[in-house]
């Protein structure tokens, strides 16, 4: 693996582990080792993440300017972004709690929750689910001066003060297929766990055992059909930090096995493990896989 790689999953693991980083391993980086350094973390999704241990590199050691700088204006333009979508899902979820509508978040917010600083990792639209009242919050959209398209079986698309928002009426894909079929009963059974308010909002934020299982489904779906990126991965990593001793594992596993995900959990698990430095004590899922580096050299694709 090329220089910039290895120093970019080292960096990686010292935010997920809160450890400390050898600076001196930029000594011999070059304006060009820089320029990939950059352009990786930006098309793995994670330019914020990355710069938020950038910022306190050495003097000595630091990119040149022009890289810096441009590294920090992408990274207060995603903050920026992150912090009005934010602003403006809090408002939606609000208008919908009036009228006794719980707005549950899937994906992007909810896992953001999980990262030392959420507004640093990207997301685009705002995926939720209203608990069985999807047509009544289309419905309080319009009426609260948005806008509705129907988007399909799946979800329709809400358009509210700028924000895009798919609510959910099913929680996948599922093509009419048995086992999509019984994978979105089990996942509709697991979000009407108890949910957790995110901050101090009225987003909710699905129960730790539907976020294991729905995260890493929506994960297998995106690298069979278009790939992943290191944000999936570090996802999961910061999921597993968060909320690893609040899955009921005994009960997950073999969801997870019905629904044909274990293998794939298992391949995510070692690439924590031995790409982010992570200690996961979960025996069903850490045992080393002999196609864990092949997904990998997918995820980094040509870079």
């Amino acid at each position: 693996m090329a220089r910039y790689k290895t120093t970019f999953f080292q960096i990686l693991s010292c935010i997920v582990n809160d450890s400390n980083f050898d600076w001196s391993l930029f000594n011999l980086f070059t304006p060009r080792d820089w320029e990939l350094f950059y352009f990786l973390s930006q098309k793995q999704g994670v330019v914020a993440i990355v710069f938020d241990k950038i910022k306190e590199i050495h003097k000595e050691f630091a990119p040149p300017k022009t890289i810096t700088m441009r590294w920090i204006s992408h990274a207060l333009s995603i903050e920026e972004q992150m912090k009005k979508k934010e602003a403006v899902a809090v408002a939606f979820a609000e208008k919908l709690s009036e009228k006794g509508i719980q707005t549950v978040v899937l994906k992007g917010l909810a896992y953001a929750s999980y990262y030392p600083n959420p507004y640093h990792r990207e997301s685009g639209d705002l995926d939720c689910y209203l608990m069985g009242k999807k047509d009544i919050g289309d419905k309080v959209t319009v009426e609260i001066g948005g806008k509705m398209e129907e988007a399909g079986y799946k979800h329709s698309h809400l358009y509210y003060k700028g924000l895009t928002i798919e609510n959910h009426k099913f929680l996948t894909s599922f093509d009419n297929t048995k086992l999509g079929i019984r994978t979105e009963q089990l996942l509709q059974e697991l979000i009407s766990e108890e949910c957790r308010p995110i901050g101090d909002t009225k987003l909710q934020n699905p129960s730790a055992d539907f976020n294991a299982l729905f995260l890493i489904k929506h994960a297998q779906r995106h690298f069979i059909k278009e790939g992943i990126c290191v944000r999936h991965l570090l996802d999961w990593a910061f999921f597993l930090k968060a909320e690893s001793q609040n899955v009921n594992w005994e009960k997950v596993i073999p969801i997870m096995k019905e629904c044909r995900i274990l293998e794939f959990t298992k391949v995510m698990t070692r690439l924590c493990i031995d790409q982010l430095g992570m200690k996961i004590d979960i025996e069903e899922l850490s045992s080393p896989m002999k196609i864990s580096d092949a997904v990998l050299a997918d995820i980094l694709g040509g870079q």
